[in-house]
Formats: structure tokens, sequence, C-alpha cells
């Protein structure tokens, strides 16, 4: 059956030119009633036009930090393709996912060498300065523990000081295509303390057996550290004091 004008524009909401769309039967049957409906056509040209005028504008803004770790997290795997839910839904997002494709975009290539750990505190402190969303909640760090192991995340260590604390969950999460293990605990009423542990292969310039590397992140400290094949990091609100009592040899 001919897709009509309605459904037609519904999808073209979300084509964005490129090889992404390219054999999609969705675009390809409405870009065909685009062609075939002048009024579409005119309309079609018009909303590619706001597109990329819309795109040109957001490069010319820096992404804040934080935004596409969490944006990350938060991914869904998308409905199949044949689903009428997915042509519904897809009107109502179609606005927000273009611009979200667009803030990603305005990540360059990755800054090499010891730039690579600030930027690595920035983007982590970013993300959980909102209440985090973890993919496992539990109190017990053995049951934490457990299910990291059984999504093949890297063993660790967990401080002492910090295991004495009751745990809230964790996640996985990805920086510069290296897996991030996360886990919260609390601390000080509703505060919490986040350990991040990543291979060392994402900061080769850290030396084992080195002094911590303390950074501020508005009201948040971190402090990372490489032990054996791993990059730890702990993230709290506070001072530099305030991070300090959870390391290793505190």
């Amino acid at each position: 059956m001919r897709m009509d004008e309605q459904e037609a524009r519904l999808i073209l909401q979300a084509y964005s030119p490129g090889e992404a769309n390219k054999g999609d039967p969705h675009f390809d049957e409405a870009l065909k009633e685009a062609a075939r409906n002048p009024a579409l056509a005119r309309w079609f040209a018009e909303e590619q036009a706001f597109d990329r005028a819309l795109a040109a504008h957001l490069d010319t803004m820096p992404a804040p930090s934080g935004l596409k770790t969490r944006i990350l997290a938060q991914a869904t795997p998308p409905a199949t393709a044949g689903s009428s839910r997915w042509i519904i839904g897809l009107a109502g997002v179609a606005g927000l996912l273009f611009l979200l494709v667009q803030v990603v975009s305005l990540w360059r290539a990755p800054a090499s060498g010891a730039a690579a750990l600030p930027d690595y505190a920035r983007e982590m402190t970013s993300f959980v300065q909102l209440p985090p969303p973890l993919e496992m909640e539990s109190q017990n760090l053995g049951a934490i523990k457990n299910w990291l192991a059984q999504k093949e995340a890297p063993p660790m260590d967990v401080p002492p000081h910090l295991a004495a604390l009751q745990p809230v969950g964790c996640r996985v999460l990805s920086f510069r295509g290296h897996d991030v293990t996360l886990i919260c605990f609390h601390r000080n009423g509703n505060q919490l303390a986040h350990l991040f542990v990543v291979d060392r292969a994402a900061f080769p310039e850290l030396k084992s057996g080195a002094a911590p590397v303390f950074a501020r992140e508005g009201e948040w400290t971190t402090a990372s550290w490489m032990e054996k094949d791993r990059v730890y990091m702990i993230a709290v609100q506070g001072d530099r004091a305030a991070v300090q009592r959870y390391l290793p040899n505190a």
C-alpha cells in the first residue's frame, strides 16, 4: 500500500543525508512519496535547510561536559524496523534525537598523553553530578562484583576505606573506546562516593606507584592513580581531604 503524506512527513523528520539512512525501506519509500508530491517536496526541502542551519549553529557551541556519557548510558536498543510503534514514536522523538546526535558530533579527536586524564575526570564527574542511572543496585559489594564479573568487567581491588561504606550499585560506562566500571557508595547521609576503574591502556602516561593525581571540578574533587593494570579514580563532593580519606594508603 502506498505511503500517505502524513506518514512520510513523520519518517522524513528523522532523515539526514548520508550513508546512515541508505537502504532503509522506510526512508526510501518516504523519499519516493516526496518525489511524487510537490507540497511534500517543498516541506522536505525547508526541513532539510532548517536542519543544516541548526547543525551549523550547534557546531559553534561547546558540548556540555558529561552529556555524551549520560546519553550513551541511557541509550536503549531501537525498536524493530517494521513495527507500527516505531513509526508512531518517531514523530515525538525525531527532533530530540537530531539534537542529541549533533551534540555528540561536537566531540573532536581524543587528546593524547596527560591531557586525557583531566578530560576523563571532568567527563566522569559531570556524569555523577546528577544521580547516575545504575544498571545494577545492591547493598552487597560481593553481589556487585559478581554482576560485574558476569559483564566481563575488569576485576578490581576496592580501597578498604571505600569498601567499608554501604554500596549503592554499579554500571559500565565508556570513555574513548575503553570500558569504565563505576561503583557508587553512600557517604555523609545523601552524598555518594564514586569509584571509577578503567584499563591502564586508557592512560599510558600514569605510572604504577606514583602519587595520586588530584583535580577539582566545581564542588567535586577527584583522585586518580594507577595500580597493577588498572587506573582508579575516586570522585566525591568536597575538598582534597574528603577524597583522600578513601585512598588505599589513607
